[in-house]
Formats: C-alpha cells, sequence, structure tokens
C-alpha cells in the first residue's frame, strides 16, 4: 500500500481536486468549510477495482499553515503538487517545492488545476514552461505534469491512472521489523477509548500487540486497526493506519509523539545531522541559531550546533548537532526540515545521521570529523560498530533492533565483528573490543587506587568495584574471570584485590596488634569487646586483621583471636559430638563464662551452618 501527498498554494482547488480523485472531501474542520481552505491535515483514499488502495493526505497549502503541512508529508511515497493556472507559481509553491525536495520524496507529478477558466492558451502554455522551469534540479525535474480541472472533471482519469504508474515504479516499503507510527492526528471515539492515526513505516502492527508511546515512555495494546475505515487484524509499512489503543489515554498524547514496537526507538534531545541550506535562503545558518525542527510529525525548538564550519551559507551542505528543547523519538536516516521562527521561512533540511549522539561535540575538531565522515560513508560494519561503541555495553538484541540496518543484515555484521575480534559478549550484552580493553584496564586501575586510599584493607567490595565500573552484572563477572585468568587479580567472593597486594603493619601498629593478642590469649572465652579491640590498634587495623581472618569477629560486641576461636570452636564440637545437645547455660557453664559470651558462640556456630536449633538446645548439622 502506498501514502501520496498532495501540497499547493490554492486550498480550494486542491481539496476539490481530491475529492474529484476519491469522492472524499479531505477538509474536516468547519473553519476550513467556512474559508474553502485547508487548516489542517486532511486524509482520504482511492479505490478502484482490481487495483491496490492509494491512501492520500492533503495538506495545508497556506503560507500560514506549512508547518502543519510539514506534520503530513513525512511518510509520503509520492507528492502531488498543485497548481492553479490562473496564478502559475507562487511564494509558497516554491517551498513547498524545496520542502519535498529536502525530504527527498520518492516521486513526484505537478497537476496545473483551473484548466477551465483559462481561455488564453497561450497563457497556459506560459504557464507550463515556468513550471517546467522551476522544476529543475529537483526531485520533481522528471515529474510529469498534468492538465485538470475539478470542476469538469477534465484531466481527472488522466492523474488518477497516472498516479498508478509512477507508484509502480517506486518499491514498496519493506518490513524491517521496526514498526512506527508518527502520529498525526489523536481523537477518542464513545465505546472505543484512544485512537491515533499516521503513516506506518518500518514494520506491521497486530491486533494485541504491545506498544510503546515514545519518548513519552508510555506502554499499551492495540485494541483496533483500520486503514480507510476497513478494519483489519494487521497492517504493513506504507499504509495510513487508525489505531485504537487500550492503556493510553487520549491526554497522554500529541501529535509528533511515536507508537513504535517495544525496543524500537527512543526519545533524544541531540541528533547529529548531514544539513542543506536552500541557495535561495537570505541569510546563512549561523552557530547557535534557533530555529524551528521538523521531522515525522514533531515540531520542536532547537539550538544549531554548526560542527565542521563558522556557518553554513546558502546553497552549502554541513554537519550540525542541534540541541533540542523537548525530546523527540526518531532514527538513523530520518528525513527533517530546519525553519526561521520568525519571520517564518523555510532555511533547509538533510537527514538524521546520529539520534543518539550521547554528549555535545566540540568544534572543528578532527576527530569529530572523521567520525562524521565515517557515518555519512555508510558502510554497515562502521556504522553497527560506531553503534556498538557508542552505547556500550549494551544488549545484543537492542543493538540489532535499533540499528538501522535490517535486521538480519545487522545479526550477519555483528557475528563478522566478533570473528573479526572487534567486539565481545558476555550473555545478553556486547561490548567493543576498544571497549572491552578499556573496562579491563579500568578494573585493575581502580582497585590500585583503592589499594593506594584504603592500605590496611584486603581488597574492594565487590559490588563497590563493579559500581565504579558502571557495568552489567555479565560483563563484569567476564571481566573479573579474564582478570583472574591473567593472575592479575584475586577474587576473593566478598572483596576484590590485586594479586601483588599485601597488607603491611609499621612497627607502631604491629606493636600494637602484638599487645592486644596477648590480651586476647589471657582473657580466652572472656576476651576484650570489639569496641576495646579497636581502641587499641584503631579501627583500620582492627578492620585488616579482622580481614587477614587474624582476629574473628562473631557479634557486634564479641570478638577473639584466631587462636582462641579455633580452641573455643573445637570445644564445643567436640561436647556436641558426645552430648549431642547443648543449650546457653551448659555451655556457660563449660567454659566458665558469662550468658552473654555463651549466646553469642551458639547464634554465630548457627549463622555458620555448624549447628541448629531444636527448642532451646542446638544440635550439630550433618
Amino acid at each position: 500500500m502506498y501514502v501520496v501527498g498532495t501540497a499547493g498554494h490554492v486550498d480550494h482547488g486542491k481539496s476539490t481536486l481530491v475529492k474529484a480523485l476519491t469522492g472524499i472531501d479531505p477538509d474536516r474542520l468547519k473553519e476550513e468549510k467556512e474559508r474553502e481552505m485547508t487548516i489542517d491535515l486532511g486524509f482520504a483514499w482511492i479505490r478502484a477495482v482490481g487495483k491496490e488502495e492509494i491512501g492520500i493526505v492533503d495538506v495545508p497549502g497556506h503560507r500560514d499553515f506549512i508547518e502543519n503541512m510539514l506534520a503530513g508529508v513525512g511518510g509520503i511515497d509520492l507528492a502531488i503538487l498543485v497548481i492553479a493556472a490562473d496564478e502559475g507559481i507562487m511564494p509558497q509553491t516554491v517551498e513547498h517545492l524545496a520542502i519535498l525536495d529536502l525530504l527527498k520524496v520518492r516521486g513526484g507529478i505537478v497537476v496545473l488545476t483551473k484548466i477551465d477558466l483559462i481561455e488564453d492558451p497561450d497563457w497556459l502554455e506560459l504557464v507550463e514552461l515556468d513550471v517546467f522551469d522551476s522544476l529543475q534540479g529537483t526531485v520533481f525535474e522528471r515529474a510529469p505534469i498534468v492538465m485538470a480541472s475539478a470542476t469538469t472533471g477534465k484531466g481527472i482519469d488522466e492523474l488518477r491512472n497516472l498516479i498508478y504508474e509512477q507508484l509502480s515504479e517506486i518499491e514498496e516499503q519493506t518490513d524491517i521489523g521496526q514498526a512506527r507510527l508518527p502520529i498525526d492526528r489523536i481523537f477518542s471515539l464513545p465505546g472505543f477509548g484512544t485512537v491515533v492515526t499516521g503513516t506506518l513505516g518500518g514494520g506491521f502492527l497486530h491486533i494485541g500487540d504491545l506498544v510503546e508511546l515514545q519518548p513519552a515512555k508510555l506502554q499499551g495494546r492495540i485494541r483496533g486497526l483500520q486503514t480507510h475505515q476497513v478494519k483489519r487484524t494487521e497492517t504493513g509499512p506504507g499504509s495510513r493506519v487508525a489505531v485504537n489503543l487500550t492503556g493510553i489515554t487520549k491526554d497522554k498524547i500529541k501529535r509528533g509523539q511515536v507508537l513504535a514496537a517495544p525496543g524500537v526507538l527512543s526519545g533524544t534531545i541531540l541528533c547529529d545531522v548531514e544539513y542543506e541550506h536552500l541557495l535561495d535562503t537570505d541569510t546563512p545558518l549561523k552557530h547557535n541559531e534557533a530555529v524551528k525542527f521538523f521531522t515525522g510529525a514533531a515540531e520542536v525548538m532547537a539550538r544549531v550546533r554548526v560542527i565542521a564550519d563558522r556557518q553554513i551559507n546558502p546553497g552549502k551542505s554541513g554537519w550540525l548537532q542541534l540541541a533540542l528543547q523537548e525530546s523527540v523519538a526518531m532514527l538513523r536516516g530520518d528525513r527533517f526540515i530546519l525553519r526561521r521562527p520568525s519571520p517564518a521561512a523555510t532555511l533547509g533540511g538533510g537527514r538524521i545521521l546520529d539520534p543518539h549522539p550521547g554528549r555535545r561535540h566540540r568544534r572543528f575538531r578532527p576527530d569529530v570529523i572523521q567520525r562524521f565522515e565515517r557515518i555519512v560513508s555508510g558502510l554497515p560494519d562502521e556504522l553497527l560498530e560506531d553503534e556498538l561503541i557508542r552505547r556500550e555495553p549494551i544488549r545484543i538484541d537492542s543493538l540489532i533492533a535499533e540499528s538501522t540496518l535490517e535486521p538480519q543484515v545487522a545479526q550477519e555484521v555483528f557475528e563478522k565483528l566478533l570473528m573479526n575480534n572487534r567486539a565481545v559478549t558476555a550473555d545478553e550484552f556486547a561490548i567493543s573490543s576498544r571497549g572491552w580493553q578499556r573496562l579491563n584496564q579500568n578494573l585493575i586501575r581502580t582497585l590500585a587506587q583503592y589499594h593506594q586510599n584504603y592500605p590496611l584493607r584486603q581488597g574492594m567490595p565487590r559490588e563497590e568495584l563493579r559500581s565504579r565500573l558502571k557495568a552489567p552484572a555479565s560483563v563484569y563477572l567476564k571481566s573479573l574471570r579474564h582478570a583472574a585468568s591473567e593472575s592479575s587479580i584475586v577474587d576473593e567472593g566478598r572483596t576484590i584485590r590485586l594479586a601483588d597486594h599485601k597488607i603491611y603493619f609499621s612497627l607502631n601498629q604491629q606493636e600494637a596488634i602484638d599487645r592486644l593478642m596477648v590480651k586476647f590469649e589471657k582473657q580466652g572465652v572472656n576476651s576484650p569487646s570489639v569496641k576495646e579491640a579497636q581502641e587499641q590498634v584503631g579501627v583500620d587495623v582492627y578492620q585488616a586483621l579482622v580481614d587477614l581472618a587474624s582476629i574473628i569477629q562473631i557479634s557486634n560486641e564479641v570478638v577473639y583471636s584466631d587462636v582462641v576461636y579455633k580452641k573455643l570452636y573445637d570445644q564445643i564440637v567436640s561436647y556436641l559430638q558426645g552430648n549431642g545437645q547443648i543449650d546457653a547455660a551448659q555451655l556457660r557453664d563449660l567454659l566458665n563464662t558469662s550468658r552473654k559470651y555463651s549466646i553469642a558462640l551458639l547464634e554465630h556456630l548457627d549463622d555458620i551452618g555448624v549447628t541448629k536449633r531444636v527448642d532451646d538446645y542446638r544440635v550439630l548439622i550433618s
């Protein structure tokens, strides 16, 4: 299915032409009928026996409503440029033509309407020659010119046949598994709820599908589908579609948002673009200039960053980074238009090179310019590798789905990157080879810095290290295994340390430790408290002794030296092996201690899985 757009400066002639072609009046607003002027988008379709249906988007022609026009022309396959024969080329005609040229519309037909009002054949010939000259150098330069009158019907059948003929030469939009619907109209119906319309691209939608509204990040389901007022169970790319949604209310949706399959796209406030400045603009495009940005059905204010030039002069091209005031959902390869806010005028347009550059680029930098050149070259492996590097680590399915390559091609290219050691996988995640090297180097650097900051600690807490590296669990674990295999680190479970890291105590620290160990040996089961031990050697040294297992803390208050702990452990286990069970009072008497220590020891043995509690007794876990 194809979608045709009509553009022109004489609205009543254009809309009347659409009605003559389709039998449908595309002007749906009361104000449009009263003023005989298209203000917003109108929709119609051609049904012919034995032929495919053709959707038509009738866009406003008046100069005051060009921005509404831009919301409707993004997904069309063929444009019909309507020019009144009694007036000829007008300024808004030139602007419409420039916009269609910038959007690289794939085909076009020019219609000279109202020929019934022309009595002088020479005038009609002059208008046709003027139109022909104006089309040169644009996507319309080979477009056929049709003479028509919606009033008398002359040329209508010829135009209809020509539409089918032109569309037969245009390749149908393909299913690349990335269904998305730029929303150009929102309304609700009693008993049905929220309905949105747009021109579907990238893939199929089915009743029951889970869909995302981007960039709002809302999810809903498809309750119903229609194309040209006919109910469908599914609809494919290139269709004018009405989608009945559940789970998303009308007040959450606005024109310019995109309904998409989950994971296909996300919003952005920065984008890198390839830009062409119109020749007949009266000023250059300057760095930091405020503009209106249009893509799909979206319209937002933006600031221009001119990357490789000081400004872009009329008729010249260049690279820009656009900083958007609001988030917009888009994909690489999408076309866009820039307009000056005041006085309103179309400045130029181009295509999106990178919808998620991640950060602002510095101007005139060779590495930034080389990156733009690489993206423009469009080599599949470089495009996918660039996407991987920019977003790594990234889920493999997201990398494939969000690439502008067709999914099968993206999968093949990704496998090629793996074979050539340009990418590494860790379960469901992928990372570039350079990114993998940086991650492993960063792991070693982070541990070295931690040991320098905390020389008395055995190692860095496992989760703290992962948080510093900002890596998904599977990528982090693979990096740990890699470093361990090279004997660079020692994984001690709760902590990670460099293999050559050892704790060294100063002479004063060691003397304090020796005094504490003597006290532990002397006091036995009735050991110094945790607080007393920390006061004697210092908190940092105390923690180091715990890490080294030189002392064993069994509760918030009770701690033993490793020698005393082993004696107590063996004594309790031996008693249980001979007697089968023990309670707190029996252990108190056995060790000649207080209830404080006996309870701490029993609860500790429960915690480490040596004993379990049965009523008031402890028994060995066999």
